[in-house]
C-alpha cells in the first residue's frame, strides 16, 4: 500500500534555537516545543530522525506532526493531505502515522526533501 500524499515545510533549525545539532536531543526538542508553546504528546526516535506529535496545551484536537532531522538540525512540519485543518487528537495519531507512512521520514529525514 502506498502512503497517502503529504508535504513538508521547514519551520525551525537548531541554529534558530541557539543550539548545535550535536547537543542533547532532549534539550533540542524541549527548546523547540517551548518556542512553539506546545507539548510533546508522542515521540518516536531513530538514529537519523525523530517523529514528534506536538499539541497545544489544553486543546485535544491540535496535534501536528513534525520530523526532526538530527544530522541537519532541522525541524519540518508535515502537512497531511486529508482535508483536516486545526490538528488531530491523540486517538487519530497512530492511524495517521500508518496511513501516511510517517515513520519512514523519521528513519530517513533526507526523504523529506522530495516532499517540498
Amino acid at each position: 500500500m502506498n502512503p497517502l500524499p503529504l508535504t513538508a515545510s521547514s519551520v525551525l533549525s537548531t541554529k534558530d534555537l541557539n543550539l548545535r545539532p550535536q547537543q542533547e536531543l532532549t534539550e533540542i526538542v524541549s527548546r523547540f516545543v517551548t518556542y512553539g508553546e506546545g507539548v510533546v504528546a508522542h515521540w518516536i526516535e531513530y538514529a537519523r530522525g525523530v517523529l514528534l506529535f506536538v499539541m497545544a496545551p489544553g486543546d485535544a484536537r491540535s496535534g501536528e506532526f513534525y520530523i526532526y532531522d538530527r544530522k541537519r538540525g532541522q525541524f519540518w512540519l508535515l502537512e497531511l493531505a486529508d482535508d483536516v485543518f486545526g490538528g488531530y487528537g491523540v486517538e487519530q495519531m497512530r492511524e495517521k502515522i500508518r496511513d501516511f507512512g510517517l515513520l519512514r521520514y523519521a528513519e530517513n529525514p533526507s526523504e523529506i526533501l522530495a516532499l517540498r
